[in-house]
């Protein structure tokens, strides 16, 4: 593919449901020229209770899938994946550019809060990789973790910004383990979408750290640095494509509550390994 054509391909991106779409959303305002290919692989949600061996199978099936679409860049737009199969996706990516959500966070927190202390919450998978406080930790920066795995289902469901959410959220923060850091990091990109239940649990002004904006700048800083940024001048060009690997009604209405419209959903399958 010549550079001129490559540049106007699309940004792959998965999750394993719609939190992916949370940096999704950044990425379309951030960048209006760029067109996307987002894969929510709901056959197999959620990916947070997965073995890191299913999640390195599912990671390498979508990257892979991807890449032979034609995308010119791959974002893995959730946690779990990025902590458990990141090279899974990079060997399908045969030297596509791969963004992870967790490296660009890593890197944010450690500047903006050096020598700091942060909370964290995310998936059992993420948590128990451990691969946050690990890079934290050789940066100078603690990190004290707790997994919430009913949090990511509840919003996945549609249980956010409600009664339920409120309940999960509250039980999870209820002993003031969080209190005393310097930040809370959202170790999941469905945990945006409960942002006010989530700070209504912190004490005032504790800063909350979520994957949207800080990656979305990431990937524009790849792509300008590859020359891959698109060229076009008219937004109207680009072109989003939004796939599952199961359709749910619950899939069709959060994406529509988070892009802030409805969209038109493919249900395709279960792409298969070579």
């Amino acid at each position: 593919m010549r550079d001129g054509m490559r540049a106007e391909a699309p940004i792959g991106m998965f999750d394993s449901g719609i939190g992916g779409l949370t940096v999704a959303k950044a990425l379309m305002e951030r960048l209006p020229r760029e067109s996307l290919h987002y894969v929510g692989d709901t056959a197999h949600m959620p990916y947070g209770d997965k073995s890191p061996e299913r999640l390195r199978e599912y990671a390498y099936g979508i990257a892979e899938r991807l890449r032979r679409e034609g995308c010119k860049a791959l974002v893995v737009a959730c946690n779990s994946a990025s902590s458990n199969a990141l090279e899974a996706v990079v060997e399908a990516a045969e030297g596509l550019p791969v963004i992870d959500v967790v490296h660009p966070m890593v890197a944010w927190a450690a500047t903006h809060h050096a020598g700091g202390r942060l909370a964290l919450i995310g998936t059992r998978a993420t948590v128990q990789s451990d691969i946050y406080a690990r890079l934290l930790r050789a940066r100078g920066v603690e990190v004290t973790s707790l997994a919430t795995p009913l949090l990511a289902s509840a919003i996945e469901e549609g249980f956010h910004n409600g009664t339920i959410s409120h309940a999960v959220v509250e039980a999870y923060f209820a002993d003031g383990w969080a209190h005393d850091k310097d930040a809370l990091v959202l170790a999941c990109t469905h945990y945006p979408l409960v942002l006010e239940d989530i700070r209504a649990q912190l004490p005032p002004g504790m800063a909350i750290l979520d994957a949207p904006t800080v990656v979305s700048a990431y990937v524009e800083e790849v792509l300008r640095t590859r020359g891959l940024l698109s060229t076009a001048t008219d937004t109207a060009i680009s072109r989003h494509r939004f796939e599952v690997t199961d359709w749910t009604q619950s899939f069709a209405d959060g994406a529509a509550h988070i892009l802030g419209h409805p969209v038109e959903l493919l249900e395709v399958p279960w792409p298969e390994t070579t």
